[in-house]
């Protein structure tokens, strides 16, 4: 039934895992992955590549198309344009194949933050003939073993063991990414949280979509990292979990802050070097509550990750809030003091400066607005919280600050958030105010002037002959440089000489050939 399909990649952007460029997620390398297994002919394209050549591109080619999209956690892309489901429906509205849907888009978790607001695109569901609410990758072996979409379960989910061989034969769609080979790819670890215990974080999806943690195997990380690594990607983030500290955590289906398992996570980190030998390994999520409970266990899955990850690694720390209140109003669990020691202890094992030029592992603060029991007095604790850490001589990574999104099954609802937006002008007033008091001290902290950050990718260029780029991995900084010798698309090594708020300005020491 389905001999040759398209994937059209229009981006995914996750609380735990992304999918926008410079980053490739894991749903069109898995859902290559199975489409290969089945003698699929499969092409792949970015949406924003098809947009370019979409008056010559023919559709209709092709027996089947899956798209792709969705967005939870939305930031700002300094060199994508991700897609909506509105914009597939008119991409596709004379196609006359089998459309498909995956990504977070498809689920029943499916509103979308787009343009700071948020969207319900349930009606745009209707137009595709297959919705993939569970895993895309099982849903097209389904569809692939039935040779029908009739009576297909479009909720079906993989287990890891079926995923291992998918994973593996979809390392081959990265030469198809239009940047390759500067690409990064995200790794999945483990999905849930013991958080389901007891009912997870108001606002958060991932413990009522997986439930408990249900852990992949360390061969079989490994295996897909080889596979990435021998189709020419040498850029890595073990980015698609809730909290990597927590991997093979023991007792996790028993303990909502379960203890690390350091032997595991050394095994994992180990393995992917005697496989590969990445110019960038990154991590993403970290939870703060573990890391300060299990202090012991933390140091040295810490000192593991200063080891063998690469410097300029941030882990994220969900901490939402500093305010009591809005804490136990959402079922958060992390406290203050839980923070400040996981920022004490990243600090001290992570804070050494690496060959990129920027710290070897450092956190990163997510500040949620909107949540129940917030008052104008929340914006203040979480000010003062964040200036005690500046205070104290610590360094953070990156501040973000963003509104809750109510998805479908989650404690937060839409009166919840027309609520929040009564304080819209106080959030705004204290996002600038964070900008302006913090943020630019803590750059200038984590990258003082006469900095050299070494292999910066220059990615745009302004109407003012201004170049822009960044290094890979987790959270980049971004650098403005002046140079007119520059070209898009080429290496080079950057003094610092000034900063924006959130960007450094730098002057070109080294040009590199790639």
């Amino acid at each position: 039934m389905i001999e040759r399909a398209l994937i059209l990649d229009g981006y995914t952007d996750e609380p735990a895992g992304l999918g926008v460029p410079p980053y490739i997620g894991i749903y069109p390398r898995y859902a290559y992955g199975v489409l290969d297994k089945y003698n699929v002919d499969v092409d792949y394209i970015t949406i924003d590549k098809f947009r370019e050549i979409r008056n010559n591109f023919d559709l209709n080619k092709y027996d089947a198309i899956i798209c792709i999209c969705g967005f939870h956690t939305p930031g700002k892309y300094l060199n994508a344009n991700p897609a909506t489901l509105k914009e597939f429906v008119s991409i596709l509205y004379k196609y006359d194949g089998i459309k498909i849907l995956g990504g977070p888009a498809a689920t029943k978790y499916g509103s979308s933050m787009i343009g700071g607001k948020i969207v319900d695109e349930k009606k745009y569901k209707e137009f595709f003939d297959v919705v993939a609410e569970g895993d895309l990758e099982a849903v097209l072996k389904e569809l692939l073993e039935n040779k029908s979409i009739e009576n297909i379960d479009f909720n079906v989910h993989r287990s890891y063991e079926e995923l291992r061989e998918y994973a593996i034969r979809g390392a081959k769609v990265v030469k198809k990414h239009p940047n390759y080979p500067y690409i990064i790819a995200e790794i999945e670890t483990y999905r849930g949280c013991s958080r389901a215990l007891t009912g997870g974080c108001s606002f958060c999806t991932e413990p009522r979509r997986f439930g408990l943690p249900k852990f992949r195997d360390e061969k079989s990380i490994i295996e897909e990292i080889k596979a990435l690594y021998n189709e020419g990607i040498r850029y890595f983030r073990i980015g698609r979990q809730p909290c990597i500290y927590s991997y093979k955590a023991i007792d996790s289906e028993k303990e909502e802050v379960p203890k690390p398992n350091v032997e595991a996570i050394e095994k994992l980190f180990k393995g992917i070097w005697n496989v590969s030998n990445p110019k960038v390994l990154h991590i993403d999520n970290a939870n703060p509550a573990v890391i300060a409970r299990h202090e012991d266990e933390s140091r040295e899955i810490t000192k593991i990750l200063v080891k063998y990850c690469t410097s300029g690694n941030v882990a994220a720390f969900g901490v939402e809030s500093f305010d009591e209140k809005v804490i136990k109003a959402n079922n958060l669990l992390t406290t203050p003091e839980d923070v400040l020691k996981a920022v004490e202890i990243l600090n001290e094992i992570g804070g050494k400066r690496g060959e990129t030029g920027l710290p070897y592992l450092l956190p990163g603060i997510n500040l949620l607005f909107g949540l129940k029991g917030e008052s104008k007095r929340t914006f203040s604790i979480n000010f003062e919280y964040l200036k005690e850490i500046y205070d104290k001589g610590f360094m953070i990574r990156r501040i973000n600050i963003r509104q809750v999104v109510p998805f479908f099954g989650t404690d937060i609802s839409l009166k919840d958030v027309k609520k929040a937006e009564k304080r819209k002008k106080l959030f705004l007033w204290f996002k600038e105010k964070i900008r302006e008091e913090i943020d630019n001290k803590m750059l200038k902290r984590v990258v003082p002037k006469g900095t050299i950050l070494k292999d910066v990718f220059v990615e745009l260029k302004d109407k003012e002959n201004l170049y822009f780029g960044r290094q890979f991995g987790s959270y980049p900084i971004l650098v403005g440089i002046k140079d007119k010798n520059l070209k898009i698309g080429q290496f080079v090594d950057i003094e610092v000489v000034d900063y924006g708020r959130r960007s450094i300005t730098g002057k070109v020491i080294r040009t590199k050939t790639n």
